[in-house]
This record gives structure tokens, C-alpha cells and sequence, in this order.
């Protein structure tokens, strides 16, 4: 299957000023405001830190960025400022589009490199006239795989099916809250930004986030154990401005999402998928020796599945679960 992109049109436009890393003389610099939840020490703000000070090279200074890290709210605080003009791009995982949130669901897909096959050629034009029917102020630039996501609790769970009755934090994103369900947890739905606060204060007894977030976010500090089981797939979805992005000039627009497209495979994915070694023995140094279990999951594989397949199918059309299999 041929690859889509995301550039589509415009990637040849840019060409000539990627090669040269010159986009030509710029009177004042237009200030673009990037926007994310996490802190400034998180994996996706590090990574959107080096694309965005290369874009501004790569122009000759025309764009400069102002990186708002966790400092504007939750993930739909911040996709709705963009939509709204307030912030100019968007980084997160929030979308409340169906068509993405399925993704967070446990064993959609096999792994970070088959959940961007499905974004990127299998699902791509559904999730594109998703973001174009739901946001009419957004325009949709690109994913980056952030890695898989993983369940944290207070207390030790010796198999998935000590998560019934338990009080488990999930984002507004129904593919995490259906996985959850499903195991009989009860999701609990909290903005990252109001995670850390509601773990210390036991509003819930544990959570589902991005595995990568676990040290930086000092989440050691307010749960024991983070097993190392995957619980969904992390796709950090970028959107801009649709006025922000008229803006700027065709070779502008291809430098910042070509430059974008370009770093994603090392400085993001491999960068986070590297880190996760590192970041699991640093929970254990923090927190003892068994406080990263691997549980068995295949009886919970089992019992996911048909709600998972029933969700896709929903979302895409028949047959669609099967499609992604197949890939």
C-alpha cells in the first residue's frame, strides 16, 4: 500500500529550502504559541523543543515559537485554544474524536509501529474528515508514535482481575475508559493536569497514562507500582490553527511539518522507546525491586477483544477490526 503524508502538495514546495536550510530574509519574526499539557521535562516537550527550534533555523528566524508546557490547562483546555486561535499548534493526545480515541484501547493495535500503519495509510482519510467535520478551525498536521500506555496502582495487582471494582483514573478518551470496563474497573475521567493532586489525595486507587510520563511527572511519588504490560498505544496527535496555518507561506508550512515528519522516527519514537529501560529501573530504584510486575495478559486479551473489535467496527464500518489485523 502506498504511504500517504500528511504534506501532501506541498512537500516539493519546501525542498529546495530544507536542502538549504534557508527560507529566505524575514522582517519580524511571527511568534507561533505550541501548546501541550505535560511539563517542559516531558518526552514529547523535549522533542517539540528541538523540531520547533530547527523550524525556526530552517526559516531563517521568519517563525519563532512561545512553548506553553503544562502551564494552559488539560489536553482539551489546550485543543480548544487552538481551535479557538488563543494557541497556534497543538500537541496531545486529546482529541474527543472517536476516530482517535479508539486507539487507546487495549490491543487495537500490536504495537507503536502498526497503530502509525493504521493512521498513516489504513484509517488516514476517516481520521482527516473527522478533524475537518469536528473542528472547522483546526487543520491536522501529523502523529507521533509517544509510546505505549501503562496502568499504575497504589496497591500490587497479582493479575488484571484485581482491577474490578477499583477506582481507576482514565483521560476523556473512550478507548482507555472502554479497556477499562471491560476488566471491570471503574474508570474515573480526570485531566492530566489534575492527576497528580487527585493520586496523593486517593480519589483513585491507580491510572492509565503514557508510560513515558512516569518519571518525569513524578508520578513515583504518588503511586507504588507501574506494570510493564502495554495498556494502549500513546499517538501524539499535532493540529494547528487553521488560521495560524494560512499564515504562513507554502514553504513555510512545508519546513514545519517536513522537519517534523523527518525528526519523529529518532528524537521522538526511538528517543521514548530507548528511554523506557531507563525509566522502569529508576521506578524500581525509587520505589523496591517488584513494583514494575509483568502480568499475565492473556485472559485479559481474551476478554478485551470483542469489545475492542465491537468498538472499531462501530467507529469504521464492518469488518474494520479484521482489516487492522490483517496488517
Amino acid at each position: 500500500m502506498k504511504r500517504r503524508t500528511f504534506n501532501q502538495g506541498i512537500t516539493s514546495l519546501g525542498l529546495a529550502g530544507l536542502l538549504s536550510g534557508v527560507a529566505g530574509p524575514s522582517m519580524a519574526a511571527k511568534m507561533l504559541i505550541y501548546g501541550n499539557a505535560g511539563n517542559i521535562d516531558s518526552a514529547s516537550n523535549k522533542f517539540a523543543k528541538k523540531w520547533l527550534d530547527l523550524v525556526n533555523k530552517r526559516t531563517n528566524g521568519a517563525l519563532a515559537f512561545d512553548i506553553k508546557a503544562g502551564t494552559i490547562g488539560g489536553g482539551k483546555d489546550v485543543l480548544d485554544g487552538t481551535a479557538l486561535g488563543t494557541v497556534h499548534i497543538y500537541n496531545g493526545a486529546y482529541t474527543g474524536l472517536r476516530e482517535f480515541d479508539v486507539f487507546y484501547a487495549p490491543y487495537f493495535a500490536r504495537n507503536s509501529n502498526h497503530a502509525q500503519k493504521i493512521a498513516n495509510e489504513l484509517l488516514f482519510n476517516e481520521l482527516n474528515a473527522a478533524v475537518k467535520k469536528r473542528y472547522s478551525g483546526l487543520r491536522y498536521l501529523s502523529v507521533a508514535r509517544a509510546g505505549p500506555w501503562k496502568l499504575f496502582t497504589k496497591e500490587k495487582l497479582e493479575s488484571f482481575d484485581d482491577l474490578k471494582g477499583m477506582k481507576i483514573r482514565a483521560p476523556s478518551i473512550e478507548g482507555v475508559i472502554a479497556g477499562l470496563e471491560q476488566v471491570g474497573a471503574k474508570p474515573t475521567v480526570i485531566p492530566f493536569n489534575e492527576l497528580y493532586g487527585a493520586l496523593q489525595q486517593g480519589v483513585v486507587d491507580g491510572m492509565a497514562t503514557l508510560g513515558n510520563l512516569m518519571i518525569s511527572q513524578k508520578f513515583y511519588e504518588v503511586t507504588k507500582y507501574c506494570y510493564q504490560n502495554d495498556w494502549g498505544i500513546g499517538l501524539d496527535k499535532q493540529m494547528m490553527n487553521v488560521g495560524a496555518w494560512n499564515s504562513l507561506s507554502k514553504e513555510q508550512q512545508s519546513i514545519l511539518v517536513d522537519t517534523f515528519n523527518e525528526l519523529e522516527p529518532q528524537d521522538f519514537f526511538r528517543a521514548t522507546e530507548d528511554a523506557e529501560k531507563t525509566n522502569f529501573a529508576k521506578w524500581r530504584e525509587l520505589n523496591g525491586a517488584d513494583t514494575t510486575p509483568m502480568l499475565d495478559a492473556s485472559a485479559a486479551q481474551r476478554t478485551l477483544e470483542p469489545a475492542i473489535k465491537k468498538l472499531a467496527d462501530d467507529i469504521f464500518g464492518a469488518g474494520t477490526y479484521d482489516k487492522i489485523q490483517s496488517i
